[in-house]
């Protein structure tokens, strides 16, 4: 990783206070910084802080004073206190602890995503990196062989062709290494950005990190999304309880109490009182309907998510499987190979059109191997990112 690191410094782009964070370093950095899980940890603060108590109409207490018209006055005070029906107190309580267990669900799935979101930054500002380096040393490659041809080009007019060929793919080289800078750039901004830092003063570059394991999911109703989303279906299940507690009455205490007076002994009044919500029908009943289709709606999306989860985990984890096989598959055999040529072939001089290009070819095959390995992984840690949103946000945080 040092050519790596050395020419990354070298590039044009500036790199101020530049940082080389290992990827644990900066998913720890994520955990405690990213500010979207901050704001998600604040919304479930507030999920929580509203789950608690019967939500009971606070008691109103009053003071009256009594005047008699040329008279004495007395003093008195009255209190009463609104009661709900006890379905209906008892279905909001359910619906808000729910609907903090969900969010609860929520913030363990943000934690996931944005864990995985960063792991797939930080390979990604790795790979430019390396994509960088390996199209450096193809160019080398083609530069070294131009200058083979430009021996034979003189008295060779194919030899002549075949060297403007190659001048003008080392140009277009030049270009997708200019195209492999500017996505290194946007990914330290990215970077940066992740982590609450000010991307015009902090630069990270990535080491390279090992290669992510395949995560383990058995059972897709274990995952954070479909854990939030059936809280949320309780919650609806409780809300749909309390409208349809709607029909009933509510109750009304009020305690009364006025001194004595002349004219008049010391009183005290006691009522109860309830509402009769069925007269207006129109109000309890549409309640009723709206919760109930807000609930089969949840009861709809949850079962739509379940079967997206379960079809994607198949897929992916296919994928990510085959994946790890060509990875490996280059890396233990095509790679290997293509080095051993490159340095039989390295030594030898070309001396017709026919040997200059298989010299070509053969010097070539390393770099672009190389090359396609470092897509592969990449292909491959995008598979992995995806499917650890599915994961329990414990073995995320352990990768």
């Amino acid at each position: 990783m040092n050519r790596v690191l050395a020419l990354i410094l070298t590039l044009s782009f500036h790199v101020v206070n530049a940082q080389n964070l290992s990827l644990e370093e900066y998913l720890s950095k994520v955990s405690s910084a990213n500010l979207d899980l901050k704001v998600n940890q604040a919304k479930f603060d507030s999920a929580d802080a509203r789950s608690i108590g019967l939500a009971i109409p606070p008691p109103m207490i009053g003071f009256t004073q009594l005047k008699e018209t040329d008279g004495p006055t007395t003093n008195g005070f009255e209190i009463s206190q609104n009661i709900p029906f006890p379905t209906k107190l008892t279905g909001d309580h359910s619906s808000r602890k729910y609907e903090a267990l969900a969010q609860k669900e929520n913030l363990l799935s943000s934690k996931n995503q944005t864990l995985a979101q960063a792991k797939l930054l930080y390979f990604s500002l790795w790979y430019s990196q390396e994509k960088i380096a390996l199209l450096e040393e193809k160019k080398s490659v083609l530069q070294n062989h131009i200058k083979l041809s430009r021996s034979t080009a003189r008295s060779d007019s194919f030899s002549a062709i075949h060297l403007l060929k190659a001048e003008s793919e080392l140009d277009l080289l030049e270009n997708e290494i200019e195209s492999s800078q500017q996505m290194m750039r946007e990914k330290q901004l990215e970077a940066a950005v992740f982590i609450s830092e000010d991307p015009k003063t902090f630069k990270i570059t990535a080491s390279e990190p090992k290669i992510s394991e395949i995560p383990q999911i058995t059972n897709t109703d274990d995952s954070h999304q479909l854990k939030a989303l059936k809280f949320n279906v309780e919650s609806l299940k409780a809300k749909e309880f309390e409208a349809k507690s709607s029909w009933l009455p509510d109750f009304n205490l009020r305690y009364k109490e006025m001194g004595r007076t002349s004219s008049m002994n010391k009183s005290n009044e006691v009522m109860i009182g309830i509402t009769l919500p069925f007269i207006f029908f129109w109000e309890p009943y549409s309640a009723s309907s709206q919760a109930i289709n807000e609930r089969l709606m949840a009861d709809y999306e949850f079962e739509k998510q379940k079967r997206t989860i379960d079809s994607n985990k198949i897929l992916l984890l296919s994928r990510a499987e085959s994946l790890k096989k060509q990875i490996d598959t280059l890396n233990t055999k095509l790679i290997p190979r293509a080095e051993k040529r490159m340095r039989l072939v390295h030594n030898l001089a070309p001396r017709d059109m026919e040997t200059l290009q298989d010299h070509r070819e053969t010097m070539e095959a390393f770099p672009e191997l190389k090359i396609k390995n470092l897509d592969l992984r990449m292909e491959y840690e995008q598979t992995i990112s995806i499917l650890e949103k599915y994961a329990l946000e414990k073995d995320t945080a352990n990768e």
